[in-house]
């Protein structure tokens, strides 16, 4: 069954410019250079001590050099002390800090510190950070490593980022990186699969976080096309993995992450189960005519207009659209020039409705 997938489109129009990054290279010297700047320490919660900074925000103050919150470190900091971080956002510094510290004595856990210094003013962080608070059983898996195993996946393919509309090269798409994860998105498009007139390409996210705000990740998948703003449309076989960072994620990644990750890149066919499922689609019959089309769908789930031009669309793309693929493929096409994002994803919703649920 066909379904349009939104992750890159919501890292795309959500991102900052100084998230996104032209090249897997750059990428990588990014989340290198940060993990190498990062290390690691256990603490019990009950000894943190906090301490208003001069500058108007909270440092970890106890028995080692001063570290600075960052934002998603106080929001985990607050939820170990049992405080609701929104609302101490709103407080004083100094009230705020009493607070938390309220809740920590308390607390007898131990936790991992995630521990960031730089000392070039060319990176983005000059002073020590206190990066991440996560249990004492977090499993860490580096961006860094991510990235370099994706690189090593794909040397010497025709795998790239895909296009967008960002004309301006200074702030590219696709790929992305902050100081609490990374996300990349990959196609190839250049030697798509063959199903009937369709040729579907290949495409995968894969996403990490240092800090505890996700998980490892990869979802892998056959499409339509992908639009400028990077909504994967008429996404097939889609197939999703989930690591989540315990203390044998390092070891799951490496074997089962990979793995598929590899396996994916050098395949270079649609399996035969696909094709097999796509064949039913084209066999299957709709109607002998426009009029008979109008006659079964108009009024239900699609308007006069969709269907007239998806039987055009498709008779241009030499689909037969006497058949359910080819009123599929039609509809898809007329949702591929509308202008606006809900009524295309809502169109293709739509269109798949047409196709059984054993079919792609």
């Amino acid at each position: 069954m066909n379904t349009n997938l939104l992750d890159a489109h919501r890292q795309w129009a959500t991102r900052s410019p100084d998230e996104r990054f032209s090249s897997l290279e750059s990428l990588y010297d990014y989340t290198h250079k940060r993990g190498l700047a990062s290390h690691q320490m256990m603490l019990t919660v009950g000894r943190i001590e906090l301490k208003e900074s001069g500058e108007g925000g909270i440092n970890l103050n106890g028995h080692s050099e001063p570290m600075r919150l960052s934002n998603w470190s106080f929001g985990q900091l607050s939820a170990m002390a049992g405080a609701p971080a929104q609302y101490l956002r709103k407080l004083p510094p100094s009230l705020a800090c009493s607070c938390l510290q309220y809740g920590l004595n308390a607390n007898r856990e131990e936790c991992q510190v995630l521990i960031r210094k730089y000392n070039s003013s060319e990176d983005r962080y000059t002073d020590r950070v206190a990066a991440a608070f996560t249990s004492s059983t977090y499993g860490r898996i580096w961006d860094a490593d991510v990235v370099e195993s994706i690189m090593e996946a794909i040397e010497g393919t025709s795998w790239h980022v895909p296009h967008s509309s960002e004309k301006d090269e200074s702030d590219p798409s696709g790929l992305y990186a902050s100081d609490r994860d990374m996300f990349a998105f990959m196609v190839n498009d250049e030697n798509p699969v063959q199903v009937g007139n369709s040729k579907l390409g290949r495409g995968f996210f894969c996403w990490n976080s240092e800090t505890g705000s996700a998980s490892f990740g990869i979802s892998t998948f056959l499409y339509n096309y992908v639009c400028k703003n990077h909504i994967v449309w008429g996404a097939k076989d889609v197939n999703e993995l989930r690591i989540i960072h315990r203390s044998r994620s390092r070891h799951w990644f490496e074997v089962d992450g990979m793995r598929i990750l590899n396996d994916f890149v050098g395949s270079r066919s649609l399996e035969s189960e696909i094709k097999s499922m796509a064949t039913r689609a084209m066999e299957t019959p709709t109607a002998k005519s426009l009029d008979e089309i109008l006659k079964q769908y108009q009024g239900k789930q699609f308007t006069k207009k969709e269907l007239e031009s998806a039987w055009v669309a498709g008779q241009e793309q030499g689909e037969d659209v006497t058949t359910v693929w080819g009123m599929v493929q039609g509809l898809t096409s007329v949702a591929r020039d509308m202008p606006h994002i809900d009524r295309r994803v809502n169109l293709e919703r739509r269109a798949s409705m047409l196709l059984p649920t054993n079919i792609i």
